[in-house]
């Protein structure tokens, strides 16, 4: 049975947009103002969720979503506000009246289809499981135990195949592993992953028939997390596999928060230099160039003095969004401090690392910043960037500076502008900072 979606905005652009994107997905319900969606509540119709226009003539986003809390006592349906304005204002009103969560609009394409999809597949889903087992048969009934609990298994018979699935990228909550695999051991494999920090923080669960305790010693001294004894009692194997999964999405959340600066949602400091660090090992090792730049906003104080720090925060969100959308998946974004941004480009030369940085300038000046709260408010700004391009003979230390420099030339020139300037590309100067 498909999931029942209440759409309510007045706009009939935005109507047309949601119901083209979500109709194969969803049941909807839609409607052009909260009164008729009101009155359509009424009736106690069957729901699963509701996406809410903040601002609508009759009767509004907000009115209906406290009705829908204190009225109606739908007091657990998810209800998610929608709106075109700025300011924490509106958010922490809608917050403050039981929303579920407050999107900004306009959404990208497939951005809504993909919340709501991400929404119920978390909450068909409990966690996922990589459950690694030679016995076909043990690790088919292990699978289909996990999914009858709601639980998405993924199976690897072997542990060469386990660290295929893991090393594409596909993401685990815990490892379920046989300790005696063939060829390489669950004792190999736990060493394997718990000397990588990509997967050092999944929860590795060991299982065996074998009930002697240096077994159970041995793999929780090389880093497993918890261990299960086969034939298990089914209610005490759950009670573990759950423990362990909220351990994971626990260290995953704290994960985010401890890389991610939080106002911009983009590396902080101290995670970027991590990156760099790598990718200038990276570029040594492969024979490859590196460069890195530092974007600053001009003027940046003079628009905290002049309209507040909300909108100089929503300024420091702006261009984040915009030069996170003109990154490859490869680059590496984050916040230096401040007003100040940094860009590490893999496999990208000055030249090319110059091109890129005139192109983010332009774009940034190039766009009307427009901050809605009591009033609207429209301005422009611009940036200036210094670049530099790392080499074999030079340290971390040495490629921020010289980007450092050429921020300062940028600044000193005129501002809106990118150092080292392209007819100074041909000359060695550059690394100098001229």
């Amino acid at each position: 049975m498909k999931k029942r979606i209440l759409i309510c905005d007045d706009s009939s652009t935005i109507r047309a947009i949601i119901k083209k994107e979500l109709q194969d997905y969803f049941d909807l319900e839609i409607f052009e103002d909260g009164i008729y969606a009101y009155n359509f509540l009424l009736r106690g119709q069957r729901l699963d969720f509701a996406v809410i226009d903040g601002e609508m003539p009759q009767m509004n986003g907000f009115e209906l979503l406290k009705k829908i809390k204190e009225e109606l006592n739908l007091i657990f349906l998810p209800v998610v506000i929608l709106t075109a304005n700025e300011g924490d204002y509106y958010e922490k009103e809608a917050f403050n009246l039981g929303a579920f969560d407050f999107l900004k609009k306009p959404f990208n394409q497939g951005e809504l289809l993909t919340y709501l999809l991400d929404y119920f597949n978390e909450k068909i889903t409990e966690g996922s499981v990589l459950v690694v087992e030679d016995s076909m048969l043990q690790n088919e009934t292990i699978c289909q135990q996990l999914r009858l609990k709601n639980i998405q298994p993924v199976s690897a018979k072997n542990a060469v195949e386990a660290m295929r699935y893991l090393l594409s990228g596909y993401d685990v909550d815990v490892i379920l592993m046989d300790i005696f695999l063939p060829q390489y051991t669950g004792y190999d494999l736990i060493s394997i992953l718990k000397s990588d920090e990509r997967f050092i923080t999944i929860p590795i669960v060991g299982l065996t028939a074998f009930r002697q305790k240096d077994i159970l010693s041995e793999i929780l001294d090389l880093g497993a997390d918890d261990f299960i004894y086969k034939p298990y009692n089914i209610n005490e194997f759950f009670a573990r596999i759950r423990a362990n999964i909220r351990i994971s999405k626990l260290i995953k959340r704290l994960k985010e928060t401890s890389e991610k600066d939080y106002l911009t949602g983009i590396y902080n400091r101290r995670t970027f230099f991590h990156f760099l660090e790598n990718l200038s090992a990276l570029s040594i090792r492969e024979n490859k160039p590196l460069s890195f730049m530092i974007l600053d906003i001009d003027y940046f104080k003079k628009i905290n003095d002049t309209y507040g720090h909300d909108v100089g925060d929503f300024v420091l969100k702006k261009l984040a969004e915009i030069v996170l959308k003109m990154t490859r998946r490869s680059d590496i974004f984050g916040r230096y401090g401040g007003e100040e941004f940094c860009l590490a480009l893999p496999n990208t030369d000055l030249y090319g690392a110059c091109l890129l940085a005139n192109k983010i300038l332009s774009t940034i000046a190039q766009t009307i910043i427009t901050f809605k709260n009591n009033k609207t408010i429209s301005f422009n700004i611009t940036i200036s960037i210094g670049v530099s391009e790392f080499a074999k003979d030079m340290n971390i230390d040495e490629l921020i500076k010289i980007a450092d420099n050429n921020l300062y030339l940028a600044k000193e020139n005129g501002r809106n502008r990118v150092y080292p300037l392209f007819s100074k590309l041909d000359s060695k100067n550059y690394l100098k900072g001229f």
